[in-house]
């Protein structure tokens, strides 16, 4: 189903288009990457000292057997946050597509079935322009939420046009669009 197909009357398209495609790096990753490294790291050592520990002959088999299992989760998650989430995110964005309307923002994706996110543009709060020297990057749609208490928080982010070709020009489209919609409401 394409995202035409969820226009209502009266909705004319100023953009369309898709997240940039491959792997990219993201600000998060600055701390993730180590953090990445550390885990994957720390849970190879303990299966290999799990696996010699079984080694030895004079342990039981059921320690001998579930040492080395209770591991391999953490290789699993250690591997995801080194290397396994930039393939993620790659194909996630791959499957994810963009329509900015005179009205609305709409984001699809399809990685667990069909999903769309529509922003109305004249109840926006803000808009954010996150923009790389060679012109691309992302268009914010609102502003990040926290949410939660003490240990509990989270951070809600804003819906966003990621890694797009030419973020100032689609910024421009999204902030007029936003304010004629408000004058047509006022």
């Amino acid at each position: 189903m394409s995202l035409m197909q969820s226009l209502v009357s009266g909705e004319k398209v100023l953009w369309q288009g898709a997240p940039g495609r491959g792997i990219r790096f993201r600000r998060s990753d600055f701390f993730l990457v180590p953090f990445g490294l550390f885990f994957f790291i720390f849970s190879l050592f303990w299966e290999t000292m799990a696996i010699g520990f079984g080694d030895k002959g004079s342990n039981p088999p059921l320690i001998a057997t579930i040492f080395p299992l209770f591991g391999v989760p953490f290789v699993l998650v250690g591997a995801y946050l080194v290397i396994g989430r930039f393939f993620w995110d790659a194909y996630s964005r791959k499957q994810s597509t963009y329509l900015l309307t005179n009205r609305r923002a709409l984001i699809e994706t399809a990685t667990f079935g069909r999903k769309v996110i529509s922003v109305t543009l004249a109840d926006l709060p803000a808009v954010g322009l996150e923009e790389r020297k060679d012109g691309s990057g992302s268009v914010v749609l609102g502003e990040d939420q926290q949410t939660g208490f003490g240990d509990n928080r989270r951070v809600k982010r804003a819906p966003r046009f990621e890694f797009i070709a030419d973020a100032q020009r689609v910024y421009k489209l999204v902030e007029e669009a936003r304010t004629k919609g408000r004058d047509n409401n006022a």
